[in-house]
């Protein structure tokens, strides 16, 4: 996880029209840029949550976020991370955490254009099923177990290695590594 702090994100500046964590909003930055890699990185927040304005001491935040995912999304090394909380939180807040990553992958998917109408092979349509489910985990009370641990960070990277799966699907790349506009 990154060092980035978005103090609008706070529970005391929470607002109905934006995000509700640096997950959510890290996750709608994926569905958006799953659905339009060439979204503005300057603004992009605003085509996700009409009525978010970062502070401005955020807003280099927001570009770093942005420039930070983007890269990820389209390294070779398949480097891009989750913001989720360390390994040493509280096993429920971190899947607190994660259910608002894919709450906002699904927000920014529906928010970009992605429908049901939309086609998607098999195995992305799987994906986004589980992303939903996971998503709506809240208030976790757990029965402590010696494999959560484990099963957490399986969820983590398949939450990851599919997001490079869906992304590869509706952001194809061109033989000479270029994008091919849509």
């Amino acid at each position: 996880m990154s060092q980035l702090y978005f103090p609008s994100l706070s529970p005391e500046n929470l607002t109905e029209d934006g995000p509700s964590s640096t997950a959510e909003l890290q996750g709608a930055l994926c569905g958006l840029l799953c659905m339009n890699s060439a979204a503005n990185r300057n603004t992009w927040y605003s085509d996700l949550f009409e009525n978010y304005q970062p502070a401005e001491d955020e807003k280099q935040n927001m570009l770093g976020l942005f420039d930070e995912t983007i890269q990820s999304l389209n390294s070779l090394d398949f480097d891009f991370q989750l913001e989720l909380p360390d390994e040493d939180a509280p096993l429920g807040s971190r899947l607190v955490a994660m259910s608002d990553w894919c709450q906002g992958l699904v927000f920014g998917l529906g928010v970009s254009g992605l429908t049901n109408e939309t086609a998607l092979p098999a195995d992305c349509q799987e994906y986004l099923t589980d992303v939903m489910q996971i998503g709506q985990i809240d208030d976790v009370e757990l029965q402590p177990d010696e494999n959560d641990d484990s099963n957490y960070e399986e969820l983590v990277e398949y939450l990851r290695m599919g997001l490079f799966l869906l992304y590869g699907e509706l952001q194809p790349v061109a033989a000479d590594n270029g994008r091919i506009e849509h």
